[in-house]
């Protein structure tokens, strides 16, 4: 037996084992609960994954695709002649759809990849267990998938209500926009060249110079 603890008296040795023994429960609890957490928050980046991955991929795919798009465009138009255009276009499309089949590609995969070291510890950060359990039953219950299914008429339907209630005012700008511009255009147009100056006569000195 140790020596040390043989010297406690009985009521002391047994109190002090309880509070080892009641420590290693807690944090084996606590272990417990943030273990639990943790597969919550798993759980709920991979329903973020799965509900966001492709549209997010297919965002970030688009930028980085515009400034070629861009850049080629306006270059094909400055240095092509006209009658040669659509055959370079043709060609630069078939070379722009091997690159942003490549970048799908990478951008896929690394939606893939990341999306749990990404989103788990924003998710341990910012929510409770309690919370992340409230929004996966929501998340996979049958009135979310609803929900998400009828956005895209609800959002069609939003946006031609916003759009017929600010006809009137579009077009009520567009006219005096376009008599704006045209007011401005007629009056370049129309505004009468100044007339070259004429060439300065000699100079006396430059005269005497020339003689």
């Amino acid at each position: 037996m140790n020596p040390n603890f043989a010297k406690l008296p009985a009521a002391l040795f047994f109190a002090a084992a309880c509070a080892i023994s009641t420590g290693a429960s807690a944090q084996s609890a606590q272990s417990a609960q943030s273990n639990a957490k943790h597969d919550l928050a798993v759980r709920l980046a991979h329903i973020q994954q799965k509900a966001n991955g492709g549209s997010m991929a297919e965002q970030i795919t688009d930028s980085a695709v515009q400034p070629l798009l861009a850049t080629w465009s306006q270059r094909l138009d400055e240095t092509v002649p006209p009658a040669r255009q659509q055959e370079v276009r043709d060609k630069l499309s078939a070379e722009l759809k091997k690159f942003t089949d490549t970048m799908q590609s990478a951008i896929n995969e690394q939606v893939d990849k990341t999306a749990e070291t990404t989103l788990v510890p924003i998710f341990m950060d910012k929510l409770t267990e309690d919370e992340m359990k409230t929004i996966i039953a929501y998340l996979e219950s049958p009135v979310s998938a609803k929900f998400q299914a009828m956005g895209p008429d609800a959002s069609d339907a939003w946006a031609k209500r916003v759009i017929d209630a600010t006809k009137p005012t579009w077009d009520a700008n567009a006219r005096n926009f376009d008599a704006t511009a045209n007011r401005i255009v007629n009056e370049v147009i129309n505004q009468p060249r100044p007339a070259a100056s004429p060439a300065s006569a000699p100079t006396g000195n430059a005269a005497s110079r020339k003689k």
